[in-house]
């Protein structure tokens, strides 16, 4: 069954400020029975898990409405994430050109590694901020405001887990993305006129809105309570508390009010690394920052699908390097994160020979960690109805056995 997105939006890029269409896929479920009633039953609380996943090549067609991207997020989704898809950048003179994001394709890569890291580091603010309070508790108003974001009040609930996804160029894309951490720190401390800050307050929106959608929804399994007015502290029965009964409380304002401002196009009010004059003491100040946040970083897990190398990947990237490191630093990452990479070995683009060599001297050293599976049959495009099986059930089983393990070690 193909999934639907639960939210489509647009964020900014942190390259040149282009508007590139988005979309998360999440199932409301999750939120239940691990989400507001563990913490008002005294449980474990219940943690996000979070994918995203990278699509083919812009200017041949790629989106993130690629058939293999599709199967992709369905079958994470399925396993219970939240999963986040993107469209890069296109040029829109071109028939080609993908959905509903703006701006140019760039035959450097450089511009589109720049928005890969703009919707991770969306992703990341997201998740960290969808947890919702307990209606009557004292953060549950000031949870519908922006307060948490301005004051630079610390994330919720950080993400257990983040797998970061891509199929073909999507993959070349994942390979070349920087540390969790390094990345994570771009959006930390940051101006409130940057494009940084722009996409830390739109994740908030998002994050809000989905509140509102668990909210509204009847808690699966909560005892009957009487209906509620917003602001009542959760009743006790038989020593647990329950959760009012807030399916009939109106927010479809503040509901719209933030879909509408996460449709808009971003303008800048003043020009990109605008800062006051430091020569004549005029800044930055404290006030010009938007608050401080730094997230924990999340359990990384990676998936490379038909990932592309050498001499294919050197037309992508203007036959020069995409960034300033040596190979075996821009692949450490995979001797420390749980990797997989699934190649078909009909594949024409990158033969699975040169794929199984590169990842050698990595699974070697990975402890285990670094795993790579050969797909019989499987070419490039997974075009086959039991290429698109084998895949989903490599993705099953990898995912569910770290999982597994995770559970055994606590």
């Amino acid at each position: 069954m193909e999934a639907r997105p639960t939210y489509e939006f647009y964020i900014p890029s942190i390259y040149d400020d282009t508007a590139l269409a988005c979309r998360i896929y999440s199932l409301p479920e999750l939120y239940f029975g691990g989400g507001i009633e563990a913490e008002s039953s005294g449980r474990k609380p219940w943690t996000p898990q979070g994918a995203i996943v990278a699509h083919p090549y812009s200017s041949l067609g790629g989106s993130y409405d690629d058939p293999t991207v599709r199967h992709i997020v369905a079958e994470l989704l399925r396993l219970g994430f939240t999963v986040g898809t993107f469209n890069l950048r296109y040029d829109e003179a071109s028939y080609l050109g993908v959905g509903k994001s703006k701006g140019k394709s760039t035959w450097s890569s450089k511009a589109e590694l720049q928005d890969y890291i703009s919707f991770v580091g969306f992703f990341m603010y997201y998740l960290s901020n969808l947890y919702p309070p307990i209606p009557g508790s004292e953060s549950f108003d000031n949870y519908f405001s922006l307060a948490p974001v301005l004051s630079g009040v610390p994330a919720t609930r950080p993400p257990a887990h983040l797998l970061l996804a891509g199929y073909s160029y999507g993959a070349l894309l994942t390979r070349y993305l920087p540390n969790i951490p390094a990345l994570l720190g771009r959006f930390s401390n940051v101006l409130k006129t940057s494009t940084e800050a722009e996409i830390r307050m739109r994740a908030s929106r998002l994050a809000i809105v989905t509140t509102i959608d668990i909210l509204s929804r009847p808690l699966h399994g909560a005892r009957e309570s009487s209906r509620s007015r917003k602001g009542k502290a959760p009743e006790i029965h038989n020593g647990h508390a329950t959760v009012p009964d807030t399916t009939h409380q109106d927010w479809s304002e503040e509901k719209n009010a933030h879909i509408k401002l996460l449709q808009r196009p971003f303008v800048r009010k003043e020009k990109k690394n605008s800062w006051p004059d430091q020569q004549f003491g005029t800044g930055p100040y404290d006030e010009d920052f938007i608050g401080r946040v730094e997230i924990p970083t999340p359990k990384t897990h990676y998936l490379l699908v038909s990932l592309l190398l050498e001499p294919i990947s050197l037309f992508c990237t203007g036959f020069r390097k995409l960034v300033d490191a040596d190979e075996d630093r821009l692949d450490i990452k995979f001797l420390y994160n749980t990797t997989l990479v699934l190649h078909g070995e009909k594949d024409r683009f990158t033969s699975l020979a040169k794929v199984a060599y590169w990842g050698s001297e990595i699974a070697e050293n990975s402890e285990g960690r670094f795993q790579m599976i050969r797909v019989p049959k499987a070419g490039h495009f997974w075009r086959e109805k039991n290429d698109y099986l084998d895949l989903r059930r490599s993705i099953n089983l990898w995912v569910l056995g770290w999982l597994n393990d995770e559970t055994k070690s606590n």
